[in-house]
């Protein structure tokens, strides 16, 4: 009898010691879950953050006309005869000096 007891509290011990391990694991694993998904929120976060403030920059205006173009555009002018000489040197330094 006393050796079925026996053998019961040692199969007992090992089941609980399985057991154990095996909540272990699962433990482990759920940490390494909730930290993954720590992972990704922090990412997603930082991706939120980056796209308000690529938002906020203000956006480059894009140019109506190319700087060479209207400079093609006065001399063609002058060369008609629309502009004078004294016009065409204002306009031109107009341009140049907002480059």
């Amino acid at each position: 009898m006393r050796g079925r007891w026996a053998s019961a509290a040692i199969g007992a011990g090992v089941a609980r010691r399985r057991a154990g391990r095996e909540m272990d694991q699962q433990a482990s694993q759920y940490e390494a879950q909730q930290q993954q998904a720590q992972q990704q929120i922090e990412a997603q976060q930082r991706q939120i953050e980056a796209l308000q403030h690529q938002k906020q920059q203000p956006q480059p205006q894009p140019q109506q006309e190319d700087v060479t173009q209207k400079l093609l555009k006065y001399a063609e002018l002058k060369k008609q005869g629309i502009l004078t000489e004294e016009e065409f040197a204002k306009l031109k330094a107009d341009l140049l000096s907002k480059m």
